[in-house]
């Protein structure tokens, strides 16, 4: 009878589930009444019994959530399982989305967190989302009924689960160092701004024998110190890294409130980024290269980050050309020439270079830019469209014409593997997560993009000289995950940095299997990372 209700189980989701008796559940609440024992309530919890389960409110005044402790045992999988409808929930600031929010710093109203007494993660829940703490995000609908969502820790991974489906692998998503040695577990809100409420029909958490062995990760990281780059007369947030070779480093970094034509600084380092200065003429300024690029004859070429668009119709923007130690240079116009569905219109659209750049065989130059129009949709609303394309010059950057479009959205970054191969990753849209699309033919043509299941902000990547093609990316946390066959798959993943800032980030591998990892969060600041193959 036992094997004949698994197997009929089992075929309800397709085989995906592994037996339910092999848990052994250690705390368990039903929904049907207030939590008791071995629950113990933090903060002020405005909990009501209803039929479907316990609502639990978070309007501002007060919040709080149900705590249990319990005895881990090292070796065995955690199981963590909620079922659970979500309300309305805000963001931590006004006018933002529910989603504008750093759990770690701003708790959530709607959460589950585990500990296991080393480590520290959980699920956050916002209406059209379920998300970790940090960086795996699940688009869906969690207000429209009572859905399952279920944790299983095994060691530093967390794999997530809806309703009996695997939605995220999770790999080293169980990463948080633990506040304190004892296990818990605890459900409700912990938002400090943020408001939210939730009906609740259960929350338990068990213990399995691991079914396999935790999967080493392919790449040891042997992280340095940080440093900060500090600034006394700018706030610097936002960097791009580009290594010019002949021991130069330069970065740009904004230097503004994160709006449409805020200044930039090109900055230069000749030790290997460990301190940098401000070029002169080209700091504090809207029309600073962001893309750089050394070329075949020695000089350096950059392009503005920002365009304008002329009375004529024209999008024009800026090029640079710096000497070879970028101690001198000169600065002309250039247009940038896009097919009408994705040319500027308005005063509000805009054409924006990114960070990637690269020589061709030809003696020309690629560029990757992306775009935001506004267009109407069918029942007449307004919508901005991003997207990222391919611009090409071969006339030393004077005029950029379309190429290719690599994909939708903003935030590109574009790598080539080889001749023929390339990949792009583009930022988290309004569902947060990263997309990643490939092209087989020099960047002429681009698969559908898949979503990953990491986000949200500015990837940037990087084919290191030991085949390992790593990506950085950020918000909440500043990341890092590699690829080890050309960004089909993503088998390793690393928090470097928690802290909290705009958390954009940027790498380049300025000696052998060595990146300079730089980030905003809170402050400028940077760190080596020497990468090895674990096997």
């Amino acid at each position: 009878m036992k094997i004949t209700l698994f197997l009929l189980v089992a075929a309800m989701f397709g085989g995906r589930l592994r037996a339910a008796d092999d848990i052994t559940w250690l705390v368990q609440y039903d929904g049907k009444s207030l939590p008791g024992p071995p629950w113990v309530t933090v903060g002020k919890a405005s909990a009501k019994v209803e039929p479907e389960g316990l609502r639990l409110t978070d309007d501002g005044r007060d919040f709080g959530h149900f705590r249990a402790s319990w005895k881990a045992s090292p070796g065995d999988e955690i199981i963590v399982e909620a079922t659970l409808k979500t309300g309305a929930i805000t963001g931590s600031q006004s006018k933002k989305s529910a989603t504008s929010l750093w759990p770690w710093r701003d708790g959530a109203p709607v959460m589950v967190q585990v500990s296991d007494g080393r480590h520290q993660e959980g699920l956050v829940l916002f209406p059209a989302q379920a998300a970790s703490f940090t960086d795996r995000f699940i688009p869906m609908d969690t207000a429209n009924r009572f859905h399952t969502y279920r944790l299983v820790i095994h060691g530093t991974d967390m794999s997530m689960w809806v309703d009996g489906v695997q939605k995220v692998t999770g790999q080293n998503a169980f990463w948080k160092p633990a506040d304190s040695p004892e296990p818990f577990i605890q459900f409700g809100s912990s938002a400090k701004a943020a408001t939210g409420e939730a009906v609740w029909s259960s929350v338990k958490l068990g213990l399995r024998k691991a079914a396999a062995p935790l999967s080493p990760d392919p790449v040891t990281l042997t992280i340095s110190e940080p440093w900060q780059i500090p600034r006394e007369d700018v706030r610097q947030t936002r960097p791009y890294l580009y290594d010019m070779g002949k021991g130069l480093l330069l970065t740009s970094v904004a230097q503004g409130p994160d709006a449409f034509y805020e200044p930039y600084g090109l900055l230069k380092s000749t030790d290997a980024g460990k301190t940098w200065a401000p070029i002169p003429g080209l700091d504090k300024i809207d029309t600073t290269p962001l893309p750089c690029l050394r070329r075949p004859d020695g000089s350096i070429l950059g392009i503005s980050r920002w365009t304008r668009t002329q009375p004529d119709g024209r999008v024009t923007g800026k090029t640079v050309k710096l000497n070879e130690d970028a101690t001198s240079f000169t600065m002309t116009d250039n247009e940038i020439i896009l097919p009408k569905q994705y040319a500027n219109e308005s005063k509000n659209d805009q054409t924006i270079c990114e960070r990637h750049i690269w020589n061709d065989d030809d003696g020309g130059i690629t560029m990757v830019v992306w775009t935001r129009k506004g267009v109407k949709l069918a029942d007449g609303r307004s919508n901005t469209e991003r997207s990222s394309h391919l611009m090409r010059s071969t006339d030393e950057g004077k005029t950029w014409n379309y190429f290719a479009t690599v994909g939708a959205g903003g935030e590109p970054a574009v790598v080539r593997l080889s001749a023929s191969e390339q990949t792009a990753v583009i930022r988290g849209g309004r569902n947060s997560l990263m997309t990643q699309t490939f092209s087989h033919d020099a960047g002429k043509t681009w698969t559908k993009p898949v979503a990953l299941e990491v986000g949200k902000v500015l990837p940037d990547l990087v084919l290191m000289s030991n085949g390992v093609l790593a990506c950085s990316y950020g918000r909440p946390a500043s990341c890092l995950m590699f690829s080890l066959d050309g960004g089909k798959t993503w088998p390793s993943h690393h928090v470097i940095s928690d802290k909290v800032g705009f958390n954009y980030t940027s790498i380049r591998e300025i000696s052998p299997g060595r990146l300079l990892y730089m980030h905003d969060a809170p402050k400028m600041s940077a760190f080596y990372i020497d990468v090895k193959l674990s096997r």
